[in-house]
């Protein structure tokens, strides 16, 4: 069913073809249209019309072209309600990533935790956790910070918090990024290329976390 709008006196046609030659699918007013192809109005779901006919009836008024087509109902867009499932994150088993991750630590490999950190799940990172305490001299601590960066469960927050209180002023920034969430600032509390000192303790001092 095909709506003409540059043909008022009957802007209505079904099938492909249309126009007033024999043999060609001819216009039709929206009156009949609706009370001679009402199945076929239904079925290709157009039945706002039906309404519409009966008030041009009621009225005494023939709708235009362009006043049927302002009449369409706009399609409500569809709300998903069920959420997406969330992605799970896969990596090597603890039990090949573990040792590595304990090597470097011990060893202080800054390199090699670099590359570890996308190595971390978060099975890994809660045996990271389980296996730090406060106690451990800061540069085991500074480690175990820059291994774990980027995390932001809950239990890493300890960590960080302690972490706080590193003389490392990097360490001290991650901290301030992982306990607030906003990783955005770590930029902002560089000078020169190098994190600033000065910057870093103002930003915790402004955070509220010292």
């Amino acid at each position: 069913m095909h709506l003409h709008l540059d043909f008022p006196d009957g802007p209505f046609s079904i099938g492909e073809h249309w126009g007033s030659a024999p043999g060609v699918g001819t216009q039709t007013t929206l009156h009949e249209i609706v009370k001679r192809f009402l199945a076929h109005v239904q079925a290709c779901g157009c039945e706002w019309l039906v309404p519409l006919a009966a008030e041009e009836t009621l009225r005494g008024k023939i709708f235009t072209p362009h006043e049927i087509l302002a009449r369409k109902p706009v399609p409500t867009p569809r709300v998903e309600t069920q959420e997406p499932p969330k992605s799970v994150r896969r990596g090597k088993p603890a039990t090949e990533v573990m040792p590595r991750i304990r090597d470097a630590i011990g060893a202080g490999d800054f390199e090699k935790l670099e590359g570890l950190r996308d190595e971390v799940t978060d099975e890994i990172a809660g045996e990271v956790i389980n296996e730090w305490h406060a106690g451990l001299p800061w540069d085991i601590k500074d480690a175990y910070a820059s291994l774990l960066q980027d995390q932001l469960a809950a239990s890493v927050h300890p960590l960080f918090r302690d972490a706080l209180n590193s003389p490392t002023v990097e360490t001290r920034a991650y901290a301030l990024c992982v306990l607030t969430g906003d990783f955005t600032q770590f930029t902002s509390m560089m000078t020169r290329g190098c994190v600033d000192a000065a910057k870093v303790d103002a930003a915790i001092a402004k955070a509220g976390l010292r």
